[in-house]
């Protein structure tokens, strides 16, 4: 029986295999480019909390800081994958005391109080596209100039809003997830296409300590499959898909070399065909020697280094966005 059914399953994943060579493209939502003055954008995220309720952890509502009136520069930022608005908490300080007015938004799915919580299962890339336009067009009525950063998850979301919006200055990739560590292009669309079709499941970040993973206390201890794929999906709408014109917005892509989560290749794979279509990306990688893991982010991480990367990551921010005010 169990060799009948390896049997079967042999050939369930060879089928998969042999079919999942395309992805089905991921729908826009309608854009209304109707932007917001300050005093409804700050409903808006009002609006967005207050649909919080006691499901949701008390720490990871969206956030906004201001000075109390629109601002040149405006910071929209995107958490990563199974953490939540949090893990920003301290880099968004420091852009809001350099000028920045700076809105983090709950993607959907994350930052339950159960963190147990089973709601990343039915994430779809056309849900973390709806949340990311709604902030985009949020961040208009914050101020002027408009600067996008997202880590892992988030930072893929931010690939696609610089690819297809042109209202954007500065776009901040950090970590990109657009596949697994060490998957190269070809087995990782197949890899996303399985994982969409073969029942969805949860796995832990760490096998061992399962829910009592070290780390920030707002993150979730596993993932669900369907969700990891969903976020792979949306990155290769826009790694195979760069040609829908020349990208408005500058571009920073920050990368570790000692990251052990993502595909590295796969975003410089990007930044190539952006380039050859004219846009102007610049990149920098921490060096391995400097231990800059993926979350180079939350300073909860047993193994943060933001003492490292916080400073770069600013430079290199308020460097982009000032070439993007020039286009």
């Amino acid at each position: 029986m169990a060799l009948g059914t390896l049997g079967v399953a042999s050939f369930v994943l060879a089928a998969l295999w042999i079919l999942s060579d395309r992805l089905p493209p991921v729908a826009r939502p309608a854009v209304s480019h109707e932007f917001p003055s300050y005093a409804a954008a700050m409903a808006l995220i009002d609006s967005l909390r207050a649909h919080d309720d006691a499901q949701i952890n008390p720490m990871c509502h969206p956030r906004v800081l201001t000075g109390g009136a629109r601002s040149d520069r405006v910071l929209v930022v995107f958490h990563g994958f199974t953490n939540c608005p949090k893990q920003f908490d301290l880099l968004a300080e420091a852009f809001s005391r350099i000028g920045y007015n700076v809105f983090m938004p709950r993607l959907p799915g994350h930052g339950m109080a159960d963190r147990m919580s089973e709601d990343l299962r039915t994430l779809t890339a056309e849900d973390l596209v709806q949340a990311g336009e709604s902030a985009v067009e949020i961040a208009h009525g914050l101020g002027d100039h408009v600067t996008i950063m997202g880590l892992s998850s988030g930072a893929v979301l931010a690939a696609w809003l610089a690819r297809n919006r042109t209202d954007i200055d500065c776009v901040v990739l950090i970590a990109p997830s657009f596949a697994p560590h060490g998957v190269p292009e070809p087995a990782a669309r197949r890899l996303t296409s399985i994982l969409r079709g073969l029942p969805n499941f949860f796995l832990w970040w760490d096998p061992r300590s399962r829910e009592n993973v070290l780390g920030p206390k707002q993150a979730y201890p596993r993932y669900a499959s369907h969700a990891l794929a969903e976020v792979y999906r949306l990155g290769f709408e826009v790694i195979e898909r760069p040609d829908l014109g020349r990208l408005a917005a500058k571009v920073v892509l920050i990368t570790s070399a000692a990251d052990e989560a993502v595909n590295n290749d796969l975003a410089f794979e990007l930044v190539r065909r952006w380039r050859s279509r004219g846009a102007d990306v610049r990149t920098f990688e921490f060096p391995a020697v400097q231990g800059v893991r993926h979350d180079m982010i939350d300073p909860e991480q047993p193994y943060e280094r933001t003492r490292v990367t916080y400073p770069v990551i600013e430079h290199l921010t308020v460097e982009g966005e000032r070439r993007g005010f020039h286009r």
